[in-house]
């Protein structure tokens, strides 16, 4: 008899990890789904271009010092500078005939092609960074679609609030389905619980190993999920190659923390409050 009800339990328990790793799981690519989503803001807002054009009669020497200041500046992600001779070359190209030699004069200016950090891809912030660029001497023009760079900003505060919303439906859908999980493994063992109320046992002495055995039922709930998050964040690049590129290790860190304390919490609290239920609960209306 007793073989039989121990292949019971560990069938029991069994279902309630895979149960847990599961709901973990798809939390866990949620977290990727973020994790991408905030990758792809990021490098929308560090890919905007801000346009310096010089005065005509810049020197490159001049031009290698303004470059060298821009180089240092907190906000700068990428600088890139064009030459009058190379503006002529590039724009001579797209036209397909040398405007230098018909005009008799090259009209462009030299110019730099700079890319902020994504903190400073913001109202307030671009304020600040146009009017040091301004303020620099020899510094002709600042070009760039303002209306883009708030565009994007918008977007990403939508992108933000959406996922907030959907990270809340996703929460509540885990911690529904991890303490139905407790809850249903709890219920088959209803009677024993009962019984050993009855014979004189107190509660904490039948709550612990419940407990407990919840606890190592969401330890390896989780290290189930993680292990196959792993496996497919290493799989990821075959179809997402910039995916290898990003820097989320630290992301990555959170969200497995994150799934850690969610499985292992919610495991604990529906265990302690179903073990109780049922030690409140008559003999009787356990039938």
């Amino acid at each position: 008899m007793n073989e039989p009800i121990k292949r019971k339990k560990k069938f029991s328990y069994l279902s309630a990890i895979l149960s847990i790793s599961m709901v973990l799981l798809l939390l866990g690519l949620f977290g990727f789904l973020v994790i991408a989503s905030k990758h792809m803001e990021t490098y929308l807002k560090e890919n905007m271009v801000i346009n310096v054009f010089l005065q005509p009669d810049v020197s490159d020497e001049d031009a290698s010092k303004i470059l060298t200041q821009l180089q240092s500046q907190d906000f700068t992600k990428s600088i890139k500078y064009i030459s009058k001779d190379q503006a002529a070359t590039d724009f001579s190209n797209e036209l397909g005939q040398d405007f230098v030699s018909f005009l008799g004069y090259n009209p462009l200016m030299g110019s730099y092609q700079l890319k902020v950090k994504a903190n400073f891809n913001e109202s307030s912030a671009l304020d600040g960074v146009e009017k040091y660029l301004k303020g620099i001497d020899k510094v002709n023009e600042i070009n760039f679609q303002r209306n883009t760079f708030e565009q994007a900003q918008k977007n990403a505060q939508t992108i933000g609030f959406v996922f907030m919303i959907l990270a809340g439906i996703f929460g509540i859908i885990a911690i529904v389905l991890i303490h139905n999980t407790v809850k249903l493994n709890l219920y088959a063992q209803r009677f024993i619980i009962k019984s050993m109320q009855l014979v004189g046992a107190t509660n904490w002495f039948i709550t612990k190993p419940f407990i407990w055995q919840s606890i190592k039922n969401g330890v390896w709930g989780w290290a189930i999920a993680w292990l196959m998050l792993i496996s497919i964040n290493q799989t990821i690049p075959m179809w997402i190659p910039e995916w290898k590129d990003f820097d989320h290790g630290n992301m990555l860190i959170i969200l497995y923390g994150a799934l850690f304390s969610i499985g292992l919490l919610i495991s604990l609290a529906s265990s302690f409050l179903s073990t109780r239920k049922y030690l409140r609960t008559r003999l009787e209306d356990l039938y």
